[in-house]
């Protein structure tokens, strides 16, 4: 018996190691230094805990029972290669593997620097690192979501909200107190209205991560007060060719009716060159004004404008997207140039019914206040998009050069159709109002970098950057008409206006603006070694960024009249006259049809440029576990602007010199946690549009807009602090907090013109804002013994924010203080994801932010808030070698966009006590895309 049971012993013995005879060996080199062996990287079985590192020679040795495996190679800077092995029992494969560098490696296991970092482990290594407060998102991470643009996945970071789908707010901070950097250089404001950037302009698969520098330091820009988003666009260290295409189905829209005016036959490449724009022998302001209003000349004028009041009716289609891109690699020797050029196009569709309304003001005894008007607006949207990008990078032995080159061209065509009762001003009549818009921008980023390390202990690095931004707005129609109340009829009369203005007329807006900057950065490294111990450097950091910037914007705009010289009998045979004809050829004469006014003064036009000249002096100082970073900025910023007031000429000429410190601290408590605590002084500099005194009608909420030339640049002190453990690769907890006092905040401000509200903007006295911020990255692998358990993976962040601003003087019948306008008081922010060494990935990503003030009411009107909404999207992809083939649900809640005003005015608001003011529904997006690598 005992030797029956030696054998069978010797037996299993036996199988059991004939089972796991299989290997895996071979060498790992770095291609990108002539295939040297790359010592200390990873070797690793996707969906197990088995793996291995190189050695000094690069070599590596894996044993495992026969079967298929994903076999992952990795080094931390370098790409990662996945390979799929089908191993046979008793089989050696021999499997060499050269992985790409984008910068540095590691040196004794020590992380000196790190240049590629678009993967979710490398960016929490770059977090780790960072001498600030710094949050961030990889490309690895975006590609798991349904995030098409960059506004929709910076909303994944700590402390991020969106507003209107593409402006990003900081520590519930208006998007005008940020700053953004693209590849190093000065990012341009793209609105016309407000200092902010398009976030929804850079698709995510352009970008190979966004960082959010959260302090300040002296080698940073310091406008800013959220923070300071610095975008990298993709580079390429190796050949490929992709193809992607996707399809979207958005519910109440695709295949629905949509309406639109007509537009131009280039429309779809998103520009109108023809068709909208003012002919070029369309007379000037002051040829129109100084002629009759019977002249021929303004009879020839409104003839050579389009005849488009009426709209046509169509299905609306798929959303679609189509994407090329390649990357390229060339060897010159000890010269490695790559380049990665990528063209995307979309078209993208969107209608909704909307409900609009204003309130009187709450009267005593009156448990609700009457209505203003009501209103029903039904909107159709569609935007056309080119996105091009072009980057190419050089490297030598101790050089690198890049040039990155982002373009997009957008056309925005937008109906809106609004029927309602305004019972203050008509409450006998059924109104109908009219908006169709078309929006044309042009706009281009441009920098070329480079970096040269001359020596161990010298470094330069330096860009130059150039954006240029045009923007059109040809032919903005805006027109009311009525019937009576009581009518059953569908026939409405337009209500010509007394004179030309904004209600009612065809509006031109055209800007133009350029700016380039130059910043140059020069690094001492003083080195430290000793006998005991290496020691951290020293690293003394000096340099200078110029920028200038240079605005010219125009406008004009036109009306149909009516003089008093035609009969009654005509007017009303002009004013009933469908849309379609009512301003074709033969009613427009002087002598009994519609004549053309211009309302155009020198106010709806100005020309501003903005110098800022900047130096700095910055400081490492390793002490022990002590990590000290310390510096000095001085920006002297000069803003200029040349525009009129009612007639009078204003002119701004502001130069103002700050002084702005920085103390940066990190205590490393051990290899995986840390402390950090911060001081920065900061400013926040007003935009153009905020100090031209340009009165624009904004169609969608019923107000003017108008800026103020006595702004002045707002000064905060900002305080943070927090903690960070890394308790694996590729995982992290951190809490913070922290605190800001503002100096002359600039707010926006409701104002009374006449009866109608008006925005316009002020600084307050004082501001504060604090808050706490929580995030936790967990992967649950090997933590169970249930595969479907060890493959998922969570991502949770959350804030908690509050604000008061003391507005002083210049509340004006408003509370005097109150909470920031835009501050949400908490954001959460979860994401749930799976991941198999098959390739199948499924991802559930929510976002949640809580009620925040979008207007500030006075004593005429009440205060707005956005209502809290919940977003829900998934994504369930699945790769086939060359293939990968992608499924997304957007918006899967569905939660309305809803404003309500705090009608009681007890700073709170209950749907039981407050009114809603304006409420739709975008519907859920269903999107289909498939991506192939030749």
């Amino acid at each position: 018996m005992k030797q029956k049971l030696l054998f069978i012993t010797i037996l299993f013995t036996a199988f059991s190691f004939a089972q796991t005879k299989s290997v895996i060996k071979g060498k790992i080199t770095d291609k990108d230094m002539n295939n040297a062996p790359l010592a200390f990287a990873n070797v690793s079985v996707k969906g197990s805990s088995n793996g291995v590192t190189t050695n000094e020679k690069g070599e590596y040795s894996i044993s495992l029972p026969s079967g298929e495996y994903v076999v992952v190679f990795s080094f931390i800077g370098y790409e990662t290669i996945e390979k799929i092995i089908d191993l046979k029992p008793n089989q050696t494969i021999e499997l060499n593997v050269a992985l790409g560098s984008g910068g540095y490696k590691l040196d004794d296991v020590v992380i000196k620097s790190v240049k590629k970092r678009n993967t979710e482990t490398a960016i929490l290594t770059e977090i780790k690192e960072a001498k600030q407060v710094v949050s961030a998102i990889s490309a690895e991470q975006m590609a798991k979501g349904t995030d098409g643009n960059a506004a929709q996945a910076i909303q994944r970071i700590p402390g991020i909200t969106i507003v209107d789908g593409k402006f990003v707010m900081i520590r519930g901070l208006s998007e005008r107190y940020n700053n953004v950097l693209i590849n190093g250089s000065l990012a341009p404001s793209t609105e016309i209205d407000k200092r902010t950037f398009s976030f929804d302009l850079v698709p995510t698969g352009l970008l190979d991560k966004m960082v959010i520098y959260k302090t300040g330091s002296a080698d940073k820009p310091g406008d800013f007060s959220g923070g300071i988003i610095s975008l990298n666009t993709i580079e390429s260290t190796s050949d490929f060719t992709k193809f992607d295409i996707s399809f979207g189905y958005r519910s109440k829209t695709t295949f629905n009716d949509y309406l639109q005016s007509e537009g131009s036959n280039t429309d779809f490449v998103g520009i109108d060159n023809s068709f909208r724009p003012l002919p070029s022998s369309f007379p000037t302001t002051s040829q129109l004004n100084n002629s009759a209003a019977t002249s021929q000349l303004r009879v020839d004028a409104a003839r050579s404008l389009p005849n488009n009041f009426d709209t046509n009716s169509s299905n609306a289609f798929l959303d679609n997207s189509t994407g090329f891109s390649l990357g390229r690699k060339i060897n010159l020797g000890n010269t490695k140039i790559f380049s990665v050029n990528a063209l995307n196009y979309s078209t993208s569709y969107q209608s909704f019914s909307r409900s609009f309304r204003r309130y009187n003001f709450l009267n005593a005894g009156e448990t609700r206040p009457t209505d203003w008007f009501t209103f029903n607006d039904m909107n159709y949207q569609q935007e056309v998009r080119i996105t091009a990008l072009s980057n190419w990078s050089l490297k030598t032995a101790k050089s690198k050069f890049t040039f990155k080159n982002l373009f997009n061209q957008i056309g925005e065509n937008e109906t809106t159709i609004r029927q309602g009762i305004n019972f203050n001003q008509q409450a006998n009549n059924t109104l109908k109002n009219y908006m169709y818009a078309y929006k044309s921008r042009s706009i281009y980023m441009g920098q070329l970098n480079g970096d040269h390390n001359l020596n161990s202990n010298n470094n330069i690095d330096w860009v130059v950057g150039y954006n240029y931004i045009r923007e059109n707005e040809p032919d903005l129609r805006r027109f009311r008409t009525f019937k009576d109340v009581n009518s059953t009829s569908d026939n409405y009369t337009f209500q010509d206006p007394s004179s030309s203005n904004l209600f009612s007329g065809r509006y031109y807006g055209n800007l133009r603006e350029f700016s380039a900057n130059n910043g140059v950065n020069y690094t001492y490294t003083i080195n430290r070694d000793s006998e005991t111990e290496e020691r951290s450097p020293i690293k003394i950091k000096a340099g200078y960024l110029a920028d200038y910037k240079f605005r010219i914007f125009k406008s004009r705009y036109v009306s149909y009249v009516l003089k008093d010289y035609l009969t009654s009998a005509r007017k009303d045979e002009l004013r009933n006259l469908p849309l379609s004809t009512i301003f074709s050829n033969e009613n427009i004469n002087n002598q009994n049809g519609w004549v053309l006014e211009e309302g155009t003064k020198p106010d709806d036009s100005y020309k501003a440029d903005n110098t800022l000249l900047s130096g700095y002096i910055n400081t490492e100082l390793p002490l022990g576990k002590f990590d000290i970073n310390m510096g000095v900025r001085i920006e002297n910023n000069t803003q200029k602007l040349r525009a009129f007031s009612n007639g009078n000429p204003v002119n701004v000429d502001n130069p103002v010199t700050s002084i702005l410190p920085s103390l940066n601290i990190g205590y490393n408590i051990n290899e995986k946690s840390l402390v950090r605590a911060a001081y920065s002084r900061t400013v926040n500099r007003p935009e153009f549009r905020e100090i031209a005194p340009f009165l624009f009608y904004d169609f969608e909420y019923e107000v003017l807009k108008f800026g103020n030339a006595d702004l002045k640049v707002a000064t905060i002190d900002n305080i943070d602090f927090r903690y960070e453990w890394y308790p694996s690769k590729g995982e992290t907890v951190s809490f913070g907090g922290f605190y800001k006092k503002f100096t002359n905040p600039i707010e926006q401000i409701i104002q009374r013109t006449a009866e109608d509200p008006s925005f316009n903007f002020k600084n307050a006295t004082s501001a504060v804002n604090y808050g706490a911020e929580l995030e936790i990255k967990k992967s649950f692998k090997d933590l169970t013994n249930i595969p479907i358990l060890n493959r998922l993976s969570i991502n949770i962040n959350a804030s908690y924010i509050f604000s008061e601003v003391d507005l002083g003087a210049a509340a004006q019948s408003q509370d005097s203080k109150r909470a920031l306008q835009g501050q949400s008081p908490y954001i959460i922010n979860g994401a749930l994801g799976y991941e198999d060494e098959k390739g199948l990935g499924i991802n559930l990503i929510y976002n949640r932010f809580g009620n925040r003030i979008f207007s500030v009411g006075d004593d005429a009107f009440n205060t707005y808030y956005e209502i809290e909404r919940n977003q829900l999207d998934a994504t369930i992809s699945k790769k086939f070698k060359k293939l990968k083939v992608k499924l997304g649900l957007q918006n899967i809640l569905n939660d309305p966009f809803k404003l309500m005003e705090d009608s009681n005015r007890d700073n709170k608001i209950s749907k039981a006590n407050d009114n809603v003011i304006s409420s739709f529904k975008r519907g859920s997006l269903y999107t289909l895309g498939f991506s192939y690598n030749l």
